[in-house]
């Protein structure tokens, strides 16, 4: 995993060809003229999901990982906390969904707090808990870029 602020950019594009893009897409792009939905910039390879939401308890937001995708999460507005842990031999609480790319796990994580302006990088080798409320439910914005391994 990979938590920094968007300025920092480049110092990541080096990681790998599909990521460099990504982090380009990233910085280059004015996420304010976008409509929230889905929006397939280099095929299949890298994927732009622009989102809004309302924050909520820990207990309502689900543990991830991804196999085919890496995730870059950038906070566009507001914030939120987001559960880490790193893969190592947990079992997952749901089956992988081929489809969308996604399983469920159900673990103890650590916490970091998640706020306009900065992006993190998952992995497939990192779970995932985006979207948990700080203090009160918030409204965020964020583009989650799935770019592939």
């Amino acid at each position: 995993m990979v938590l920094d602020n968007i300025e920092n950019a480049v110092l990541y594009f080096g990681l790998n060809k599909h990521l460099q893009q990504a982090l380009n897409y990233m910085v280059e792009t004015d996420f304010g003229k976008l409509l929230t939905g889905k929006y397939f910039i280099d095929g299949e390879n890298l994927i732009a999901n622009v989102n809004e939401y309302e924050t909520k308890p820990a207990s309502e937001c689900k543990l991830e990982s991804h196999v085919k995708y890496i995730d870059i999460q950038l906070m566009l507005e507001g914030e939120e906390q987001v559960g880490y842990l790193a893969k190592c031999n947990q079992q997952p609480t749901e089956v992988y969904n081929h489809e969308k790319d996604v399983m469920f796990f159900n673990e103890e994580v650590s916490v970091f707090k998640f706020t306009k302006g900065q992006f993190a990088i998952f992995f497939p080798t990192d779970l995932h808990q985006p979207g948990i409320q700080s203090g009160e439910n918030k409204n965020v914005r964020k583009v989650v870029l799935k770019v592939a391994v």
